[in-house]
């Protein structure tokens, strides 16, 4: 494949098809509440189809999406790592913007920032993966917990129950 024009705003580059690791249902719901969420992933996604001049645009709207799911972070989903992820998404996004919006764009540079920002995209869905991976080992933990205070209450009650039925010398 020749080299692209890196002045022509209508040169296609050869950026990799992209690949989203599968969230987990309750992810995947819990990202739904988040309103741009998705806008900013079928974007992300559909970037290696586009043109320079539509990679200047996307990458603007990404950039404002990923600040948007900054400022508008769901409860359930508002944990020191996520927000870190995001800060790491964000800055990847507005590397990759800047890259695309340079005068002469360099191709191997464009094609490395958005493998960079689609590696940082589904390391934040990993993130909120592990979220609820913990959540789900906590209730599990919780619930042996109280069933083993449940038991320790009875065994206490049955033996004050036993003393009590002994007689007095």
């Amino acid at each position: 494949m020749p080299m692209p024009d890196p002045t022509d705003s209508s040169t296609k580059y050869d950026l990799p098809e992209t690949e989203f690791i599968k969230q987990l249902r309750v992810a995947e719901n819990a990202t739904a509440q988040w309103t741009v969420f998705n806008e900013l992933k079928s974007t992300l996604a559909s970037i290696p189809e586009a043109d320079l001049q539509r990679i200047r645009t996307q990458s603007e709207k990404m950039t404002h999406y990923s600040d948007s799911l900054m400022k508008q972070i769901p409860a359930s989903l508002e944990t020191m790592p996520i927000k870190g992820r995001l800060d790491v998404v964000y800055s990847r996004l507005e590397m990759f913007k800047q890259t695309a919006n340079k005068t002469l764009v360099d191709s191997l540079e464009l094609k490395n920032d958005y493998k960079e920002s689609v590696t940082a995209f589904n390391i934040l869905l990993h993130q909120i993966n592990e979220k609820f991976d913990k959540d789900a080992i906590q209730i599990t933990e919780d619930k042996n917990f109280t069933y083993e205070k449940q038991q320790r209450l009875r065994d206490s009650i049955f033996k004050v129950e036993k003393n009590r039925q002994k007689p007095l010398p």
